[in-house]
């Protein structure tokens, strides 16, 4: 995984998101964000409420918003319900600056609570954004689109762990995907998986 400073870990601390405006100096957009966006972000959502600043329904492109803008972009909880996955990912890298990054958290395909919400279209594995990477693997070798992202970090929950044992055990279950995805999730599944892209142009 990249050295680089990882945004991710700003954002989501020990105690939670983050309250704070840590990304003072860049253009921070949170989509989806619902009643929680994050600190010093432009908002857009398809609901109208007090913290959005862009009504939107992201399924419907192009995204009201400028290329090469943005240096952060924030997707929590929200590529679960898009319909076409692909199309999202081209929007976030048009209007994405070169470098850029994506945060994406979205739930993990063993936990029963992904299934709970009847809006939820899609579930995820450790390898599920492979497609879109610029590093050559198995499932970027399917071209389904030319856009490139980096992968800089990818997490099975939040990257703050609260005791040393789950962090261990995340570490070594990040290093050991196919294990985890295909065997080990199934008594000790997370919730969610988090990733952290960078847009490569």
């Amino acid at each position: 995984m990249s050295k680089t400073e990882k945004f991710t870990l700003k954002i989501y601390t020990p105690a939670g998101m983050t309250k704070q405006a840590v990304f003072a100096d860049k253009n921070i957009l949170h989509l989806g964000c619902g009643k929680n966006k994050v600190n010093g972000a432009l908002g857009i959502d398809k609901l109208n409420l007090p913290q959005v600043d862009i009504q939107h329904d992201m399924d419907v492109l192009p995204w009201p918003l400028d290329d090469n803008n943005m240096d952060v972009v924030i997707a929590h909880s929200l590529i679960e319900h898009i319909d076409d996955l692909i199309g999202f990912f081209k929007e976030v890298w048009r209007i994405s600056k070169p470098g850029g990054r994506l945060i994406v958290v979205a739930p993990y395909f063993r936990c029963v609570d992904s299934f709970t919400d009847p809006t939820h279209k899609h579930f995820f594995t450790a390898r599920s954004l492979d497609y879109f990477l610029t590093e050559k693997n198995s499932l970027s070798d399917y071209e389904y689109t030319k856009i490139n992202f980096k992968k800089v970090d990818f997490w099975y929950g939040y990257p703050h762990s609260k005791n040393v044992l789950s962090r261990y055990a995340k570490e070594f279950f990040k290093k050991n995907s196919y294990l985890y995805d295909q065997y080990i999730s199934l008594f000790f599944p997370v919730k969610i998986v988090v990733w952290e892209l960078e847009v490569v142009k």
